[in-house]
Protein backbone atom coordinates (compact mmCIF):
# COMPACT_ATOMS: atom_id res chain seq x y z
CA UNK A 1 0.00 0.00 0.00
CA UNK A 2 1.82 3.54 -0.98
CA UNK A 3 1.48 6.40 1.86
CA UNK A 4 -0.82 8.14 -0.34
CA UNK A 5 -3.29 5.08 -0.01
CA UNK A 6 -2.77 5.25 3.47
CA UNK A 7 -3.29 9.18 3.97
CA UNK A 8 -6.80 8.11 1.98
CA UNK A 9 -7.90 5.68 4.46
CA UNK A 10 -6.66 8.16 7.28
CA UNK A 11 -9.10 10.62 5.77
CA UNK A 12 -12.02 7.94 5.79
CA UNK A 13 -10.64 6.57 9.03
CA UNK A 14 -11.69 9.93 10.61
CA UNK A 15 -15.03 9.98 9.22
CA UNK A 16 -15.85 6.65 10.41
CA UNK A 17 -14.88 8.23 14.16
CA UNK A 18 -16.57 11.09 13.46
CA UNK A 19 -13.52 13.21 13.32
CA UNK A 20 -12.57 16.47 11.52
CA UNK A 21 -9.64 15.68 9.42
CA UNK A 22 -7.29 18.65 7.40
CA UNK A 23 -7.84 18.78 3.42
CA UNK A 24 -5.28 16.92 2.07
CA UNK A 25 -4.05 18.14 -1.44
CA UNK A 26 -1.69 16.43 -3.11
CA UNK A 27 1.39 17.99 -4.91
CA UNK A 28 3.72 16.44 -7.45
CA UNK A 29 7.29 17.15 -6.91
CA UNK A 30 9.23 17.36 -4.17
CA UNK A 31 9.49 20.14 -1.32
CA UNK A 32 12.46 18.62 0.17
CA UNK A 33 16.16 19.74 -1.17
CA UNK A 34 18.81 20.98 -0.10
CA UNK A 35 18.41 24.73 0.62
CA UNK A 36 15.30 23.11 2.73
CA UNK A 37 17.44 20.85 4.83
CA UNK A 38 20.39 24.14 5.46
CA UNK A 39 17.56 25.99 6.20
CA UNK A 40 15.41 23.79 8.27
CA UNK A 41 17.87 23.39 11.74
CA UNK A 42 17.80 27.15 11.83
CA UNK A 43 14.33 27.16 11.36
CA UNK A 44 13.35 24.87 14.19
CA UNK A 45 16.22 26.67 16.42
CA UNK A 46 14.56 30.01 15.74
CA UNK A 47 11.12 28.24 16.70
CA UNK A 48 12.02 25.87 19.53
CA UNK A 49 15.37 27.26 20.76
CA UNK A 50 18.01 25.35 21.95
CA UNK A 51 15.67 22.35 22.68
CA UNK A 52 17.33 19.31 25.33
CA UNK A 53 17.15 16.56 23.71
CA UNK A 54 14.71 15.42 26.97
CA UNK A 55 12.78 18.09 25.81
CA UNK A 56 13.00 16.24 21.79
CA UNK A 57 12.43 12.69 22.88
CA UNK A 58 8.97 11.58 23.22
CA UNK A 59 7.25 14.55 22.73
CA UNK A 60 6.35 14.04 19.06
CA UNK A 61 2.88 15.36 19.62
CA UNK A 62 3.71 18.71 20.67
CA UNK A 63 6.86 19.15 19.22
CA UNK A 64 5.14 18.96 15.56
CA UNK A 65 2.20 21.06 16.82
CA UNK A 66 4.51 23.70 17.83
CA UNK A 67 6.16 23.78 14.34
CA UNK A 68 3.51 23.16 11.34
CA UNK A 69 2.65 26.78 11.62
CA UNK A 70 6.40 27.68 10.94
CA UNK A 71 6.97 25.53 8.44
CA UNK A 72 3.62 25.84 6.58
CA UNK A 73 4.88 29.57 6.54
CA UNK A 74 8.13 28.60 5.14
CA UNK A 75 6.95 26.12 2.44
CA UNK A 76 4.20 28.32 1.85
CA UNK A 77 1.83 25.33 1.77
CA UNK A 78 -0.08 23.55 4.07
CA UNK A 79 1.65 20.37 5.85
CA UNK A 80 -0.28 17.89 7.42
CA UNK A 81 -0.06 16.59 11.02
CA UNK A 82 0.21 13.21 11.11
CA UNK A 83 -1.26 10.70 13.45
CA UNK A 84 0.35 6.82 12.99
CA UNK A 85 2.39 4.32 13.69
CA UNK A 86 6.12 3.58 12.28
CA UNK A 87 7.85 0.31 11.16
CA UNK A 88 11.75 -0.69 11.24
CA UNK A 89 11.68 -3.94 9.68
CA UNK A 90 9.19 -5.76 11.07
CA UNK A 91 8.93 -4.42 14.01
CA UNK A 92 6.01 -1.65 14.81
CA UNK A 93 6.17 1.53 16.96
CA UNK A 94 3.06 2.89 18.71
CA UNK A 95 0.77 0.88 16.93
CA UNK A 96 -2.85 1.93 17.15
CA UNK A 97 -5.84 -0.09 15.60
CA UNK A 98 -9.36 1.55 15.21
CA UNK A 99 -11.06 -0.07 17.58
CA UNK A 100 -8.48 1.53 20.23
CA UNK A 101 -8.73 4.78 18.98
CA UNK A 102 -12.73 4.44 19.36
CA UNK A 103 -12.45 3.34 22.89
CA UNK A 104 -9.92 6.05 23.80
CA UNK A 105 -12.42 8.55 21.95
CA UNK A 106 -15.36 6.98 24.59
CA UNK A 107 -13.15 7.06 27.64
CA UNK A 108 -10.45 9.49 27.35
CA UNK A 109 -6.63 9.51 28.15
CA UNK A 110 -6.46 7.71 31.53
CA UNK A 111 -2.46 6.84 31.62
CA UNK A 112 0.07 9.45 31.71
CA UNK A 113 1.79 7.86 28.93
CA UNK A 114 0.22 6.88 25.30
CA UNK A 115 1.56 4.88 22.88
CA UNK A 116 1.22 7.49 19.85
CA UNK A 117 3.18 9.04 17.24
CA UNK A 118 3.33 12.16 15.08
CA UNK A 119 5.03 13.68 12.19
CA UNK A 120 4.57 16.40 9.42
CA UNK A 121 3.44 15.65 5.87
CA UNK A 122 3.88 17.33 3.16
CA UNK A 123 1.71 17.77 0.01
CA UNK A 124 4.07 15.66 -1.87
CA UNK A 125 3.53 12.71 0.44
CA UNK A 126 7.34 13.57 2.06
CA UNK A 127 7.53 13.75 5.76
CA UNK A 128 9.57 15.84 8.48
CA UNK A 129 10.02 13.89 11.87
CA UNK A 130 11.81 16.02 13.96
CA UNK A 131 12.03 13.72 17.52
CA UNK A 132 11.90 9.99 16.40
CA UNK A 133 15.26 9.27 16.04
CA UNK A 134 15.93 11.80 18.91
CA UNK A 135 13.91 8.99 20.98
CA UNK A 136 15.31 6.25 19.94
CA UNK A 137 18.37 7.50 20.51
CA UNK A 138 17.68 7.57 24.09
CA UNK A 139 16.10 4.54 24.46
CA UNK A 140 18.93 2.97 23.21
CA UNK A 141 21.38 4.94 25.27
CA UNK A 142 23.29 6.14 21.93
CA UNK A 143 24.05 9.68 20.75
CA UNK A 144 23.88 8.25 16.95
CA UNK A 145 20.33 9.92 16.28
CA UNK A 146 20.12 12.66 18.63
CA UNK A 147 19.00 15.56 16.83
CA UNK A 148 18.81 14.20 13.31
CA UNK A 149 15.30 14.58 11.58
CA UNK A 150 13.78 11.54 10.04
CA UNK A 151 12.81 12.67 6.25
CA UNK A 152 12.07 11.87 2.49
CA UNK A 153 9.44 10.14 0.42
CA UNK A 154 7.41 8.15 2.74
CA UNK A 155 7.77 5.64 0.04
CA UNK A 156 11.28 5.87 -0.18
CA UNK A 157 12.91 5.92 3.07
CA UNK A 158 15.89 4.38 3.66
CA UNK A 159 16.76 1.84 6.43
CA UNK A 160 13.86 -0.34 6.28
CA UNK A 161 11.69 2.53 8.04
CA UNK A 162 8.13 2.72 7.16
CA UNK A 163 5.45 5.16 8.38
CA UNK A 164 1.49 4.20 8.37
CA UNK A 165 -0.53 7.16 8.61
CA UNK A 166 -4.11 6.25 10.95
CA UNK A 167 -5.26 10.30 11.47
CA UNK A 168 -4.88 13.78 10.31
CA UNK A 169 -4.61 16.54 12.05
CA UNK A 170 -5.20 17.27 15.73
CA UNK A 171 -9.27 16.54 16.53
CA UNK A 172 -8.42 13.03 17.72
CA UNK A 173 -6.15 14.53 20.21
CA UNK A 174 -8.06 16.68 21.44
CA UNK A 175 -11.06 14.94 21.75
CA UNK A 176 -9.14 12.33 23.79
CA UNK A 177 -7.70 14.94 25.95
CA UNK A 178 -3.96 14.68 25.09
CA UNK A 179 -3.67 18.01 23.76
CA UNK A 180 -3.93 21.09 25.31
CA UNK A 181 -5.29 24.70 23.87
CA UNK A 182 -2.05 26.71 23.17
CA UNK A 183 -1.53 30.34 21.40
CA UNK A 184 0.76 30.88 18.87
CA UNK A 185 1.82 34.02 18.54
CA UNK A 186 4.81 35.39 15.98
Amino acid sequence: MTYLSEMNEAIARASRLGLKTPNFQLMEGQLLNQKVYQDIPYIVRDAMGDASLEEVAAQCLSYHMRLLPILNDYFGTELTYTIGHVAVGSKIYFEQTEDQMQALIKSGVTQPQLSIHAWLTLPTCEILDFTLPTTFAMLSKTKEGYGSVLSGHADRLLNDVSYHPMLLGEDYLRRIGALVEFEYFL
